[in-house]
């Protein structure tokens, strides 16, 4: 489906994913730039289009605040710029928005945001409609790819029609969801940039400007009511009960609608902020009891309560603030079609199939959430405990701080070394407040090498400048790993110039700073032994790149002797339950590894106590991996 992508062939029907349509849409709408940070479930954005033959420039940002200033500076420029983020980076760049979207912009700028109902990629389930109220910013809500695509070509002219920034809001099951997409017509402008010199738009020196402001802000809400309203869809059928429903909630609705022959009076809410007070309101008159569908939070609902407090006879109003819409998770049909069959009053058959989450959960095959086979951070925490424990130290006993990625995995078994994750770069700045509190133990901080470059470098330089005692390990496996392999700022052969993570640390003034092949591992231990009685502040890089990215090519196969094997049952605490890793499988009461998924790092070689592992006698070509 990438070609259709920049394809010029209006009217044509395609198969587009939710990310794929918001492609398409830049594509349309004559965009410029579209940046960002990597976060799921945004990420495929500008991974499509980079993919593609496109005028558009698409590049990541070393973080979602950066992505957004270099967006803001696109657009006072006068080009009209998208930029992605999850919904754990728009806390990050949040400052910034706020700023912006008091001062409003130029060209078309278009904040696209995912949330993730159900936490289906980790962290939390935020709620970012709560930020277009926080910002006074317009956000639009669509319910399928297709209005996945209209509603990014129209939100760019809605911010040139307000003069003000514009978030896109989706969530994890529509932005991955396939659906028929009817292109539009692609509209390439011819831009040129250029910048009106206005101190009283761009600066915030002043509480008169900073009022002023604020004012202009709420005015372009208040215009985005007015002028967006159309893609609010009240349908009025003068039936006893009503619902109104937006984003995903609202196709859910329909399903249930269509299967069950019901026509009932239906507003669809497509403009979370600002909501269509008119048509609420119309539709509360018109109906004796109202259902309000919407994921995670009640904002809609709680705009519909207010309406209907107003009124002198209002209607019953349903939702999530009396326990029948829930809060948590993400919703599906049949738990509109139960909520439904609340409000009417009657029993809304299930439909053949609704027992399908039932018939999933009994094929559920339970496995460990852990690293990859041969995944150099496996490695890592091993020498990691390793080394403790030659130092006579309790590995249970020394708080290690973990951080966003596949750093983090080492808090399950069987490392359970890790023991905080809050967000990206947090783990420094953890380690450095349980040291502030008197912990004497070290205290290790953990994360990985985008991690790093994204909020893990200012955290670092306070550690230095306090004087703290802290070792810092930096797991460097080359990529984004955990959303989808992009390239950083260190990433050998990325398409941006490399910064090594150690000259950067060397630049703070740290103690020391040491690089290690994780896959070393006797040299790994005595790295990590001496990092952790050092003091100061001290960086350990374990530097060995993603194997799913970049397998490794060594000629050296790992194998299990059976002669030598105490078997699954024989061994005090087997191979596999030691390192977890899924290339070595249990037969019957025999180990033996899968050379299929073997990426031949050795470390079950290593830990074997009866010696039974050994890797064949064949010459190993070792690859550089930039140490």
């Amino acid at each position: 489906m990438k070609s259709f992508i920049t394809i010029d062939s209006p009217g044509a029907d395609v198969l587009f994913s939710g990310n794929e349509s918001i492609a398409r849409g830049c594509v349309e709408a004559g965009v410029s730039l579209v940046t960002g940070y990597p976060g799921t479930p945004t990420t495929p954005v500008i991974e499509i289009l980079k993919s593609v033959d496109s005028p558009i420039q698409a590049r990541w940002a070393i973080n979602e605040k950066v992505a957004f200033d270099i967006a803001t500076g696109n657009s006072w420029a006068g080009l009209r710029t998208l930029v992605t983020m999850k919904m754990s980076g728009l806390n990050v760049a949040s400052d910034s928005i706020l700023s912006v979207a008091a001062s409003g912009t130029v060209g078309g700028l278009v904040i696209y945001v995912g949330d993730d109902p159900n936490v289906y990629y980790g962290m939390v389930e935020q709620d970012s409609r709560y930020y277009a109220l926080l910002s006074s910013a317009p956000m639009l809500v669509p319910a399928n790819p297709q209005e996945l695509l209209d509603f990014t070509r129209y939100a760019f002219e809605l911010s040139e029609e307000i003069g003000g920034p514009v978030f896109l809001r989706s969530t994890t099951v529509l932005s991955n969801t396939y659906s028929k997409v009817t292109l539009g017509e692609v509209r390439r402008l011819r831009q040129k940039a250029h910048f009106d010199f206005n101190i009283d738009k761009y600066t915030k020196a002043g509480s008169i400007r900073c009022r002023k402001q604020h004012q202009e802000a709420l005015d372009r809400v208040k215009k985005t009511a007015t002028v967006a309203d159309h893609l609010n869809i009240l349908t009025e059928k003068g039936t006893k009960v009503g619902v109104i429903a937006s984003s995903l909630a609202w196709d859910y609705l329909m399903e249930v609608l269509e299967k069950h022959d019901l026509d009932l009076t239906r507003l669809k809410v497509s403009t979370a902020h600002p909501i269509p007070g008119d048509k609420i309101r119309k539709t509360l008159e018109s109906t004796e009891r109202v259902l309000v569908l919407e994921e995670l939070e009640p904002i809609i609902e709680n705009g519909v309560r207010v309406q209907a407090s107003m009124m002198e006879n209002p209607p019953f109003v349903f939702g999530k603030e009396d326990g029948l819409v829930p809060r948590v998770g993400d919703l599906s049909p049949d738990q509109v079609r139960e909520a439904l069959s609340y409000v009417l009053g009657e029993k809304i058959e299930a439909c053949p199939g609704l027992d399908i989450n039932e018939k999933a959960e009994s094929l559920k095959v339970e496995r460990l959430l852990t690293f990859c086979s041969g995944c150099p951070h496996r490695n890592s925490y091993y020498a990691m405990i390793k080394a403790m424990k030659e130092l006579g130290m309790d590995p249970s006993e020394i708080v290690v701080t973990g951080d966003i990625g596949c750093t983090v995995l080492g808090i399950n078994e069987p490392f359970s070394i890790c023991w905080t994750e809050v967000s990206m770069g947090s783990s420094i700045g953890l380690a450095e407040g349980f040291i502030e509190a008197g912990m004497k133990k070290p205290v290790v901080a953990t994360l990985g090498d985008g991690t790093f470059y994204h909020s893990g470098i200012s955290p670092m330089i306070n550690a230095v400048a306090t004087g703290q005692d802290m070792p810092v390990v930096i797991l460097d496996n080359n990529w984004a790993a955990m959303t989808g392999y992009q390239s950083n700022f260190g990433t050998l052969g990325g398409d941006t110039v490399r910064i090594p993570i150690e000259k950067i640390s060397r630049g703070f003034g740290v103690n020391s700073v040491k690089v290690v092949n994780p896959y070393k591992l006797k040299k790994s231990i005595r790295a990590y032994k001496k990092l952790l009685t050092a003091r100061g502040v001290n960086v350990l890089i374990l530097r060995g790149p993603c194997v799913a990215r970049q397998p490794r090519t060594w000629d050296l196969a790992v194998r299990v002797n059976p002669k030598k094997c105490q078997g699954f049952e024989g061994c005090e605490r087997t191979c596999i339950e030691a390192l977890a890793c899924p290339a070595i499988i249990r037969d019957g009461d025999d180990v033996r590894i899968n050379q299929e998924d073997c990426q031949s790092c050795g470390l079950c070689v290593n830990y074997c106590p009866s010696a039974a592992i050994r890797s064949s006698p064949l010459k190993i070509r070792r690859k550089r991996i930039g140490i």
